[in-house]
């Protein structure tokens, strides 16, 4: 059998231990022009995209990268959209069951988990296609404070103190680690200032608040997206603190 051939078969590994569909659904997840980043900081967590209206006469207020799935969870997905609904509202429903079957919200960490074992399931049976999705997911909780996962659709998930994907990555990372010291330091608002200041970084541009998205929950309130005017006030202490 030619190499060419593996390309075919979902579930079948290539002599070079390749899966080649797996490896094209990471590809068209994160083929964009996007980059998300998230960052944990002392009991709060934070991400951050951009807002791309690829037509004029789309109605922007319907676009988003970011979707509310408890009140103390929220979801960054960038990819294929009609791939990133099914997922979001996967993940809702694995989220509603959890609390309807156990009478408590279901913990950050156990629904990240859940998930990648639900892609990682896609990687075994060729009746399904892999989704193109990538998620980067936030929440609190009391038992472990604040908690930042990424989930690929292959089914790796992994805890980060702060993570990027998408077409900037590695220079978002790169810059990440020279800040991590200053991770377990930060409020909400720091938190969310070294998110859009990592994202200032990698575009070497600034931004209008209807440019960017921002998704933040913090231990004791409720995971909420950001307006036009807090984004402003953010971007207005970053540029404050820049010239002081």
């Amino acid at each position: 059998m030619s190499n060419s051939s593996f390309d075919h078969h979902i579930t079948v590994f290539s002599p070079q231990g390749h899966l080649y569909q797996m490896e094209y659904a990471l590809k068209a997840a994160t083929s964009g022009n996007n980059t998300a980043v998230a960052v944990r900081g002392n009991n709060t967590a934070a991400f951050i995209t951009q807002k791309k209206v690829p037509d004029r006469l789309i109605d922007a207020s319907y676009l988003t990268s970011i979707y509310k799935i408890t009140d103390t969870i929220g979801c960054l997905m960038i990819g294929l959209q009609p791939d990133i609904r099914t997922q979001i509202n996967r993940v809702r429903r694995e989220a509603a069951e959890f609390r309807f079957d156990n009478g408590y919200p279901m913990p950050v960490h156990v629904l990240a988990k859940k998930i990648a074992d639900l892609n990682q399931v896609h990687s075994q049976e060729a009746s399904q296609r892999t989704l193109a999705c990538m998620c980067l997911m936030i929440g609190v909780d009391d038992e472990k404070a604040s908690q930042v996962f990424k989930i690929d659709p292959a089914g790796t998930f992994l805890p980060y103190k702060a993570v990027a994907t998408g077409k900037s990555e590695q220079d978002a990372m790169n810059f990440l680690e020279k800040k991590v010291n200053e991770f377990e330091n930060m409020d909400e608002e720091n938190t969310i200032e070294m998110a859009i200041s990592t994202m200032q970084h990698i575009l070497s541009t600034d931004f209008k608040p209807t440019e960017i998205e921002i998704g933040v929950v913090t231990l004791g309130k409720r995971f909420r997206v950001l307006n036009n005017e807090e984004v402003e006030e953010r971007l207005n202490s970053i540029q404050t603190k820049a010239e002081e």
